[in-house]
């Protein structure tokens, strides 16, 4: 994963993330002035539209270090430290996307109830992991870019020829 791409995908699950906790504490911590409104917070609507807009770059993020990063890690046995982590992380990612997709066209009250359950717990836990990831996987041993490779820009290089 080349440095435009960790930053990337870093800004933008950081960024997903402030923004999805900032609208569940209004949502669900707060309490206004009227205990028939839905909205607690005059911000509330915005940080909603904000977590709505960011997401697709989160999941362009992912999509994007997939096939080097994710897959590649998983195909070199040597590469242990954070594999236990990106597994977790990337296994919460597939409901916490779906979820938030799916909130977005039911209209059962239940359904959504229900989505909003795996959302919410599906990104935070995300969230952990992915620092947990950041934080198992960085130190000296993976190359001078973090990568696993050495290589400036992160590639490896492939082929027979040295």
């Amino acid at each position: 994963m080349n440095a435009s791409e960790r930053a990337l995908l870093n800004a933008s699950t950081w960024l997903v993330a402030l923004s999805g906790g900032g609208y569940f504490y209004m949502k669900y911590l707060m309490t206004g002035d009227d205990p028939f409104s839905v909205i607690h917070h005059p911000l509330q609507p915005h940080a909603l539209a904000l977590h709505v807009l960011l997401a697709p770059v989160l999941v362009f993020a992912l999509g994007l270090v997939t096939r080097e990063h994710i897959i590649g890690s998983l195909l070199e046995p040597r590469r242990r430290r954070g594999r236990v982590t990106g597994i977790v992380a990337l296994s919460l990612a597939v409901p916490m996307i779906v979820s938030g997709y799916l909130m977005q066209v039911l209209t059962d009250p239940a359904a959504r109830r229900v989505l909003s359950g795996i959302h919410a717990g599906g990104g935070a836990l995300y969230a952990l992991m992915f620092l947990g990831h950041l934080a198992g996987s960085s130190n000296g041993s993976h190359g001078a870019n973090g990568d696993g490779g050495g290589r400036p820009g992160g590639r490896r290089r492939t082929g027979a020829m040295p």
